[in-house]
């Protein structure tokens, strides 16, 4: 019954998001009626994440000292895109506390599957060392990385995790917003959040 409700608002949730998305199309495409000139940003993409997946995330993201990367997607309607699995471990080509990279072969061996499955890639995420909103900071690799791959055409964000629960989700040149959806979670900034451990006693 649980599971019936979530999907539900979830459903609920989507359709007002397309809905929010054609009302913006029209209002810019009045702009352009009445100003030629006006420069139009599409709808940004919006990423919707449950805190029960964002928990297993960070878990699986930080078994040890060193940083930790994994590729997530979902289905995709539209502008939204539902952050909902993680795809196959990469292999690691250098990895330390404060740095991690993976395989070019890795990566492609990872990403082809997704494509040819009708999927798309919908973010990057790593772990940080230490514990805060602070630490979740991306690094200039971070950027640089992350900004080679929207600028190759892809939509996906970055993700930046702590293991105290601090989540950031950071882009270089794509629009996005990001909703995260469940119980325990605390919106510290924009696109900063903090996911409260589950307590099962």
């Amino acid at each position: 019954m649980q599971y019936n409700l979530s999907y539900k608002l979830l459903r609920f949730l989507i359709v007002c998001l397309l809905k929010e998305a054609q009302r913006q199309k029209r209002k810019q495409a009045g702009r352009i009626a009445t100003k030629k000139t006006a420069q139009l940003d599409p709808f940004p993409q919006t990423f919707i994440i449950e805190s029960f997946f964002a928990r297993e995330l960070i878990r699986i993201l930080t078994p040890g000292a060193n940083e930790e990367m994994h590729f997530l997607t979902g289905p995709k309607i539209g502008p939204i895109r539902i952050v909902s699995r993680s795809a196959m471990p990469v292999s690691l080509d250098r990895q330390s506390p404060v740095f991690v990279r993976a395989t070019a072969k890795s990566v492609a061996d990872i990403l082809i599957p997704i494509i040819e499955q009708g999927a798309e890639l919908h973010m990057i995420a790593h772990s940080h060392p230490g514990g805060g909103a602070g630490a979740t900071t991306p690094s200039s690799t971070d950027i640089e990385c992350l900004g080679k791959l929207q600028k190759s055409g892809s939509p996906a964000i970055g993700c930046i995790v702590t293991r105290d629960g601090c989540v950031r989700f950071f882009s270089v040149y794509t629009k996005f917003h990001v909703i995260v959806l469940g119980s325990g979670v605390k919106e510290l900034s924009q696109n900063v959040f903090h996911i409260v451990h589950q307590n099962n006693n």
